[in-house]
């Protein structure tokens, strides 16, 4: 599945953040794969930065975040 910046995925059950939301932070194609860095919101305690490879299969898309401060940046 091949995801974009600024996507809401969900973790499932092949990963250990199961049922999280993240948003995709980064993406970084190689030669062999894709990984994703999926920013993971935690209350009152900020974000946590997950490192996903595409080939693990291990997230959902969910659709489009809308909130994204996307200007200048790329």
């Amino acid at each position: 599945m091949l995801v974009q910046k600024y996507d809401v995925v969900q973790f499932n059950e092949r990963h250990k953040w199961c049922g999280s939301f993240g948003i995709v932070t980064k993406v970084t194609e190689t030669d062999k794969d894709v990984m994703y860095m999926i920013g993971v919101p935690i209350p009152q305690q900020g974000i946590a930065y997950i490192r996903v490879l595409d080939s693990e299969n291990a997230v959902e898309y969910i659709g489009r975040a809308v909130l994204t401060d996307s200007e200048g940046e790329e």
